[in-house]
């Protein structure tokens, strides 16, 4: 279900989520199950996982203690980012210009590469150009405009736990995956069951992680949604005292709270005198700033 600090993360038959460390993973061996078996296995787990009592122990989950301030990630940030958001040091290293070379460029990219990937991703990702490959039945050329925008984002993707998972994703699961897409980004029903769809699709494949389901969001909607990775957004929720309470696996009520505490985030830097110009200037803020620094001993 998730990757990060050397540890994954499966459901379990038991209902429960556990982590394997990475020294283990070489012992791990994949087992092939029908569809049907599968499908059963699924709902099993989703009703054990599902129960009161499972629910329960999930939100007594204890919250790390904060690794930081609020004030101090303020310093931090003003510290790396003379001039903050708009300054120079922030475009050259982490927001950009918009984007002067198509995605696949060889030429070699820039340290900054966010206002690139986002203009990338609204580039190739326009309503009527999907529903047109969807129409023709054309997934190669839908999953080759996906795989582009990935390589637009690979500073926010994870090449291992991202990347290379999804870019094998069985070529049955293109449609639905899709189809989610096109719903998520366009669809005019409640976001949340769209978010519930792509999330679905991504676990169907068995390649769903928090980052691959937020970033085309994201990138195509940054004042409105923002890109997650849990690790960092529950630090900042210890920082913040923040509730953040959440599934690992993705979900759109997960997603909610992951938004309201950029939300949150947002305005205390507002209130400090700084101007995200979105939620993926917010975002960069939290990850650039939520760890203490490192520091080395002189002799």
């Amino acid at each position: 279900m998730e990757e990060r600090d050397e540890k994954r993360f499966y459901d379990f038959e038991d209902g429960l989520n556990h982590s394997i460390a990475k020294a283990f993973w070489s012992k791990l061996v994949p087992v092939d199950l029908a569809d049907d078996e599968a499908t059963a296995l699924e709902a099993r787990i989703r009703g054990l996982r599902d129960r009161p009592s499972a629910a329960a122990k999930k939100r007594a989950r204890v919250a790390a203690p904060p690794v930081t301030s609020f004030d101090e990630q303020l310093a931090s940030f003003e510290a790396q980012f003379e001039g903050g958001f708009g300054g120079p040091q922030f475009i050259a290293e982490e927001r950009g210009a918009a984007a002067a070379e198509p995605a696949d460029s060889p030429k070699k990219k820039s340290k900054a590469y966010k206002q690139a990937a986002i203009d990338t991703a609204r580039a190739l990702l326009g309503k009527e150009e999907l529903e047109g490959l969807l129409a023709a039945g054309n997934l190669a050329g839908f999953m080759e405009r996906i795989h582009k925008v990935h390589k637009a984002a690979t500073g926010l993707l994870h090449p291992l736990g991202d990347l290379i998972p999804f870019n094998k994703m069985p070529a049955e699961h293109h449609r639905a995956y899709a189809e989610a897409v096109v719903d998520l980004l366009y669809g005019a029903g409640d976001h949340a069951a769209r978010f519930d769809r792509l999330a679905g699709a991504l676990a169907a494949a068995k390649v769903v992680t928090w980052p691959l389901a937020t970033i085309l969001s994201a990138l195509v909607y940054p004042e409105e949604h923002v890109f997650v990775k849990p690790s960092f957004f529950e630090k900042q929720a210890a920082v913040l005292g923040f509730d953040l309470a959440y599934d690992r696996a993705p979900s759109a009520e997960g997603y909610a709270r992951m938004q309201s505490l950029a939300r949150e985030l947002e305005r205390r830097l507002r209130e400090r005198g700084l101007a995200p110009r979105d939620l993926m200037d917010v975002y960069t803020f939290l990850w650039r700033t939520i760890s203490p620094p490192k520091t080395t001993s002189k002799s």
